[in-house]
């Protein structure tokens, strides 16, 4: 069951300071040659924080290591009911260096908040990008061999 954790976000939600991008990605730019701007975990934090404290809700973080591949997985629990709703995602592999799994953490850290309490706080084109379709962002070509496991 998960209702009392999903209404304690809606209500936190109410209470949410405004989001700020102070992150900056010089990967993807704006038609403009703006760098791409998005929120850190760190604007996330500081616009949710209080509003989840109040609320009584909870984020933690469980790294796990099983046949062959690092996890991440955030859990946000509401604490007076013990009900929580949690993502999990793939953030390295036996070969990964550390700094390649602290890499991993702290961007799916930031997605998953995002996406679990249904954030804005990132370029959003719809899937365009992903699917071929021109957006209004530019992306400028990087090395995919930096991307690829080895």
């Amino acid at each position: 069951m998960t209702e009392k954790v999903l209404e304690a976000i809606e209500l936190a939600k109410i209470d949410f300071e405004p989001l700020e991008k102070n992150g900056q990605n010089n990967f993807f730019k704006t038609q403009q040659g703006d760098p791409h701007k998005f929120s850190t975990l760190a604007d996330i934090n500081k616009a949710c924080k209080d509003a989840l404290i109040k609320h009584g809700i909870s984020i933690s973080y469980q790294c796990e290591y099983n046949d062959g591949l690092n996890f991440l997985k955030t859990i946000i629990t509401h604490l007076s009911s013990g009900q929580s709703i949690s993502s999990t995602s793939i953030i390295g592999h036996t070969n990964s260096t550390p700094q390649q799994v602290g890499s991993g953490i702290t961007y799916f850290r930031r997605y998953h908040i995002q996406a679990m309490l249904n954030l804005e706080a990132d370029f959003e084109d719809d899937g365009n990008q992903a699917s071929g379709n021109k957006t209004n962002e530019t992306y400028k070509q990087y090395n995919k061999s930096n991307y690829e496991r080895k």
